[in-house]
């Protein structure tokens, strides 16, 4: 949802949505939806709005406990945040340490497990020493130097993060139960109307960028250029993805393409 340009509002109606799906698919196999949810992680982005996507973390974790709570639970919610691909850049790709420190802070604040850096280079195609020590120390540094992970809620308490997290919480609801009024996430799929939906998002999103309502550093902000960036070739060890598939035909959903905002931004030479 996220990296097709969906609201935060719609990335944890549909995170809701699909817990909801594997619950009465875990359910099915024979596994009470109480132990189901221990089985079940968060996947969510993080860009760098910091402060909403703080907000969007504490949003997600009271939604899950409003899940647990009716499968008769208490189980906590396991959260593993991903840095945003549609907030990097390719012009000034050094901006990019900068979105990607602000996302990881995000989600340590937030309160997420495990946080996942891509490399500053991404945009370009791929990443070098520099880029792949820079993902991982960045994280490190956070941790150890600035101990983000040392407090359960920083941002609990504080009028505006609190206030944020419920309307997020709330909107996000609202989208989980829109989608289940249409029959579950699998039927707003495959009708169309959840893509429809992510589309209009989309577009608003990408008018703030061109307009400059949503300047993006080092683009439609201060743009400068930089001396080129060397990428390392496809490593030897790597190996195509495995097929997981499963046997039978496919049915057919409208594709979730996933933008790059920067790219629609008319400050390319």
């Amino acid at each position: 949802m996220h990296e097709a340009g969906g609201t935060e509002a719609q990335e944890l109606g549909v995170m809701a949505a699909a817990v909801v799906a594997y619950l009465r698919a875990l359910e099915a196999a024979g596994i009470a939806p109480a132990e189901g949810l221990k089985r079940i992680v968060l996947g969510l982005s993080a860009d760098a709005r910091y402060p909403v996507q703080i907000a969007k973390l504490r949003a997600a974790r009271a939604i899950w406990a409003r899940i647990a709570e009716a499968c008769g639970s208490d189980a906590p919610a396991v959260i593993e945040v991903r840095s945003s691909a549609r907030m990097l850049a390719d012009r000034g790709v050094h901006n990019n340490l900068l979105r990607l420190t602000a996302a990881a802070f995000a989600g340590a604040v937030g309160g997420a497990q495990a946080v996942v850096l891509d490399s500053f280079t991404a945009p370009l195609g791929g990443d070098n020493p520099l880029s792949r020590r820079q993902a991982r120390n960045t994280q490190l540094i956070l941790m150890e130097e600035s101990h983000l992970g040392r407090v359960a809620d920083p941002a609990g308490g504080a009028f505006f993060f609190e206030q944020l997290t419920d309307d997020l919480a709330r909107a996000g609801w609202a989208v989980f139960q829109a989608i289940e009024a249409e029959g579950g996430l699998a039927a707003a799929l495959l009708s169309g109307s959840l893509a429809d939906d992510v589309a209009g998002a989309r577009e608003a999103l990408i008018a703030s960028t061109r307009d400059g309502s949503a300047p993006i550093l080092g683009v439609s902000l201060y743009p400068a250029d930089e001396d080129p960036v060397t990428i390392d070739p496809r490593p030897a060890h790597a190996v195509p993805a495995p097929d997981v598939r499963q046997a039978g035909a496919d049915d057919a959903c409208t594709p979730f393409a996933p933008t790059r905002l920067s790219d629609h931004v008319e400050a390319h030479p």
